[in-house]
């Protein structure tokens, strides 16, 4: 019983995660739009922050290039 409470509660730290992930990528990506690279990926340090979670520096610096060079929008 105990095994299957840990994992049902590691799922939903999992879940909140990816959550919390994606409403960072959600607020750069519709704010930031077509900005430098840089500022973009200075707002995805800012929202990662203040979403308190950690992301990996390279899917920083992709995303950051993908919505600054506004391919997010084609």
């Amino acid at each position: 019983m105990e095994h299957s409470e840990r994992a049902e509660a590691d799922l939903l730290h999992v879940v909140e995660q990816a959550l919390r992930i994606r409403g960072v990528w959600e607020e750069v990506a519709t704010t930031y739009c077509c900005r430098p690279s840089q500022e973009v990926k200075a707002a995805y340090q800012a929202a990662a922050s203040s979403w308190n979670v950690r992301l990996d520096e390279r899917a920083v610096t992709l995303s950051s290039m993908w919505i600054g060079g506004s391919a997010y929008w084609e």
